[in-house]
Order: C-alpha cells, then sequence, then structure tokens
C-alpha cells in the first residue's frame, strides 16, 4: 500500500507526467545609458491582449526598484485591470533597476543622517537624480515608445529613496510625469531639505492633469531619532493643499513599517488614483 502511495504522488507531482503551463510575467532587457555610463538592468511586461489588438495603445507604470517590486505590481496590475475591481486600464509595466540608489534616487549630496544630524568623519553621498532622470525619461522612455505601442500617458512609482526620487521629480520637472506614486519618500534626506522647499517649488504653478499619491508607514518606531514623519506631515499638511488644480491623495499605513509598506502602498495607491 506505501509503494502505491508513493507512485500516485510521483505521477501527481512528476513535470514530466503532467502537463501543465508555465508563467512568463515578464521579461528583461538591458540598456546602456550614456547619462550614467553604464549598462541599465529593466523588466518589461505587456498588457495580455497586446499581440492580439494591434490597434491599441497603452499607458506606461515606470517602477522604481524593479528588482524588488516588478512582480507584485504586475500581480496588483492585473487584478485592478480585471474583473469586478477594474481601475487600472491596460498598462504596459517597466521595472527599472539602480546599481547604486544612493546616488541615483537623492537629489542633492548630503552627509546628514536620519536624524538630520552629521556625524564626525562622514562624507558627502548622492545627488545624481538628475542624471538617473535623464536615463529614466530620455533614453529608456525612448527605447520604450519606440518599440511598443505607447499612448504618451506615463506613471512614475517610487518607494523610499525612489520614494524621494518620485516626489522631487514631481516638484522639480512636474511635466515629465502624469501620475506619481511615493510611497514613504525618504524625506529626511539632507536634513529634509526638499521638503523644506517644496512650498517655494509649487508657487505659481498649474498641477492640471497631473496626479499625486504619497503613502506613508506611521507604525511608531523606539530605535532610532527620525525626522522622517515630520517632514512628510509638514509636507502633507502644510504644502500640497496649496498645489493649484492637483488631484492629491494619501494615505497613512499605522500598522506597517518603513520596509513592509511599499506593496500595501503602491496597491492603494493604485487604487485611489484611478478608483471610479
Amino acid at each position: 500500500m506505501v509503494k502505491i502511495q508513493f507512485l500516485l504522488i510521483f505521477l501527481l507531482l512528476s513535470p514530466v507526467m503532467r502537463s501543465q503551463e508555465d508563467i512568463y510575467i515578464g521579461k528583461k532587457q538591458t540598456l546602456y545609458s550614456a547619462a550614467l555610463q553604464e549598462e541599465q538592468g529593466y523588466w518589461i511586461n505587456l498588457p495580455e491582449n497586446y499581440e492580439q489588438d494591434k490597434a491599441q495603445t497603452y499607458p506606461v507604470i515606470y517602477l522604481l526598484d524593479g528588482d524588488s517590486f516588478f512582480h507584485a505590481l504586475v500581480g496588483i496590475s492585473k487584478a485592478f485591470s480585471s474583473g469586478r475591481g477594474k481601475y487600472l486600464p491596460p498598462s504596459i509595466i517597466i521595472g527599472v533597476s539602480s546599481t547604486d540608489r544612493t546616488r541615483d534616487f537623492t537629489p542633492t549630496a548630503s552627509a546628514a543622517g536620519r536624524d538630520g544630524k552629521v556625524s564626525p568623519g562622514t562624507t558627502l553621498e548622492g545627488g545624481g537624480s538628475e542624471t538617473f532622470s535623464r536615463f529614466l525619461t530620455e533614453e529608456l522612455r525612448a527605447v520604450v515608445d519606440s518599440a511598443y505601442r505607447t499612448n504618451g500617458r506615463n506613471v512614475l512609482i517610487g518607494h523610499s529613496y525612489a520614494g524621494l526620487f518620485t516626489l522631487n521629480t514631481f516638484l522639480c520637472h512636474t511635466e515629465l510625469f502624469d501620475i506619481y506614486i511615493a510611497i514613504d519618500p525618504s524625506l529626511w534626506w539632507d536634513n529634509g531639505r526638499l521638503a523644506d522647499e517644496a512650498e517655494k517649488r509649487i508657487e505659481n504653478k498649474d498641477f492640471t492633469g497631473k496626479s499625486l499619491y504619497i503613502g506613508v508607514a506611521t507604525k511608531k518606531r523606539t530605535d532610532r531619532v527620525d525626522i522622517h514623519l515630520n517632514k512628510v506631515n509638514h509636507l502633507l499638511l502644510n504644502v500640497l493643499p496649496q498645489a493649484e488644480n492637483l488631484r492629491f491623495f494619501s494615505k497613512s499605513f499605522p500598522d506597517e513599517n518603513h520596509g513592509t509598506v511599499a506593496v500595501p502602498g503602491i496597491y492603494d495607491g493604485i487604487k485611489q488614483v484611478f478608483g471610479k
């Protein structure tokens, strides 16, 4: 009897004996960046009916830290672009990687820590976001737009340092994307400089046609002093409500910390921005 049970289990589990369909959610590509002077990797996922409907064009979602969150976003997009929960139009998803997140995603060079202080012997780091932006919006976008049927509508999603990059792009180069989703952006960077300068950045600017979502992990931490939440609250309460004609959404996640908020934040951000 034991031998028979073992044989049945083997037959059920054996890939040779069973017929099964492999699931592919994307393809990895590489592109040499003249701006960054290095090879950059990215992942691409096309809508399910892309090959069948040759006349259809699609928005493009650029997801930073694609190596970490590409799988999650593809799953979320499939859930939200079909069935009863149809929020998101079928979209091309580009998961973008970075070889140096501090260099690529921070707008200024800084030696200050999360508490806003500079420790003795600390050296300046970061400040390369403008260069990475040229790669993203001039080099990579040109390749995507020429190879695929895009419709000119672009979404930028980022978490942590990438969320800081997303917010900096929104404030300084608003025209580059239509929708910005920033999850727990690292606004402590450079002693909160971006948040402090945000009011001046939005002054006399019309945000018609632009949407911004900010998700924030608010679970309390006792292991360190961090100016992050103070800077986020200043931005959410005092600055962004003044932005003219901006579609603005935000959510607090009291049960999530900085490391766990990315996926629920992306989920909620897409649901709110694209919700009916």
